[in-house]
């Protein structure tokens, strides 16, 4: 009788380590649109070992739900990494956009099992007033997670204008910029789907990169543009001053109730048609670093959404005066998003 080898695998609150004995890494992707709407579920798979490798992969989802096929059987190369889609036929949506999804991936007795609580990723269309008041946020697609106990909550909308950007920050205080010195701060990297980061410094950009801050005064907020794609990494690593950098056709505003500073912002089409063109169906990548300088340090959407430790890179994201990274290096902006007609 052949020896069992089994690897179990849990994602807690983002943290998720591969262990070298393990055959596959596994992650799922963020929704691109609500599970009632028949949309598929996307599990990324890499071989880990240095041979080609087969393994049967399934899916636990929340109850109610029905997807297909039950197994799908892959191959793998060596390193190789694929996309696996699995259809949901009928799904029931939830408030608090977070569903438990467990996959699998079997070959004989030798099983890696990932379980993930997966969002739906997308902006509904509407065009909301940039001016500090967030009750028009109500019927985004709200994306939490949470970070040293602290919460941090993406919402989007677009229209054919704009693309716009709510995130609500929970912190202690808020450290407005100033020009110099630490401050608070939201990163943002917007990138066509299908593009990826370089690994050196050679390489150039493939993403529009913004910084929203406070100026301490009103509702008074900056938007700095940090990158777009052509740009040398080289550059876009350099510790930079942000005031040559400010980009004023974006509209921002920032705000503080209760424990939570607000960001709004609105990022304009015509900086990223070229590359990105705003229509229903669009899917995208995005991603967001929160700067909280004097609590929780640098929060990751990336981490949370799931990403591999092999996915962390310092080139995807830039350097500026003021940044305080921590001793982790960020992971990779290429996380799934999408545009939507609705949210219901």
């Amino acid at each position: 009788m052949g020896k069992i080898i089994t690897a179990i695998v849990l994602v807690v609150a983002g943290s998720y380590s591969v262990q070298a004995s393990q055959p596959v890494a596994l992650r799922v992707e963020s929704l691109m649109v609500p599970p009632s709407t028949q949309t598929m579920i996307f599990v990324q798979v890499k071989n880990l070992r240095d041979k080609p490798y087969e393994t049967s992969l399934s899916l636990k989802v929340p109850e109610k739900w029905r997807i297909a096929p039950a197994v799908r059987n892959i191959s793998l190369q060596p390193n190789e990494i694929k996309r696996v889609p699995f259809t949901i036929e009928w799904g029931v949506d939830v408030k608090a956009n977070s569903y438990p999804i467990e996959v699998t991936a079997q070959n004989g007795p030798e099983k890696v099992v990932r379980r993930q609580n997966v969002v739906v990723a997308s902006a509904p269309y509407f065009k909301p007033t940039i001016d500090g008041i967030v009750d028009e946020w109500a019927d985004a697609l709200a994306v939490t997670f949470t970070s040293g106990g602290k919460r941090s909550v993406i919402s989007t909308y677009w229209n054919r204008r704009a693309l716009s950007i709510l995130i609500a920050v929970e912190e202690d205080d808020l450290l407005p910029y100033k020009g110099e010195g630490p401050f608070d701060a939201v990163q943002v990297a917007i990138s066509p789907q299908d593009t990826k980061t370089g690994t050196t410094v050679d390489g150039e950009a493939s993403r529009f990169e913004f910084l929203f801050v406070s100026s301490g005064t009103g509702t008074a907020g900056t938007c700095f543009k940090l990158a777009t794609p052509g740009m040398k990494l080289a550059e876009a690593a350099k510790r930079r001053d942000l005031a040559p950098l400010a980009y004023e056709d974006a509209k921002v505003a920032v705000t503080r109730s209760d424990g939570i500073t607000y960001y709004e912002c609105s990022i304009p089409f015509k900086l990223m048609r070229g590359a990105i063109r705003p229509s229903e169906g669009r899917e995208l990548f995005l991603s967001v670093l929160v700067h909280d300088v004097n609590g929780t340090g640098v929060r990751d959407w990336g981490e949370a959404a799931g990403l591999w430790q092999s996915q962390r890179n310092r080139l995807a994201w830039s350097d500026f005066k003021g940044a305080k990274w921590g001793e982790k290096i960020p992971f990779d902006n290429k996380l799934c998003w999408g545009l939507c007609t609705s949210k219901y």
